[in-house]
């Protein structure tokens, strides 16, 4: 009875290493991800809600790396946006302090 499952074994094997090699049959090995979840819509002014919020999808490999890139790069602009802004108020500030202004 052995014999006869690994007879059926080796016909199989030698079946798919045939059709592989002649073309008839392709497997996709790195088919597309399937996403578990949405694309990330993140709002143009996000707060740190937002990030509670934030969920990132998994594929077959895995998180979404396009997900997790573009929340990256808000993350990081934001991010940028608000060290500009704190070193202008600081610089307006610096050019405050020693000078007197008429309404004071």
């Amino acid at each position: 009875m052995e014999w006869v499952a690994l007879a059926l074994l080796a016909a199989a094997v030698v079946t798919v290493t045939v059709l592989v090699a002649t073309g008839r049959l392709q497997p996709a090995l790195l088919s597309e991800p399937t996403r578990t979840v949405p694309p990330l819509e993140l709002p143009d002014a996000p707060t740190s809600s937002d990030v509670d919020r934030l969920s990132l999808g998994t594929t077959v490999y895995g998180y979404a790396a396009d997900d997790v890139d573009a929340a990256l790069d808000g993350r990081r602009q934001r991010l940028a946006d608000q060290e500009q802004a704190l070193a202008d108020q600081e610089q307006a500030l610096a050019n405050r302090d020693g000078h007197v202004h008429p309404h004071a």
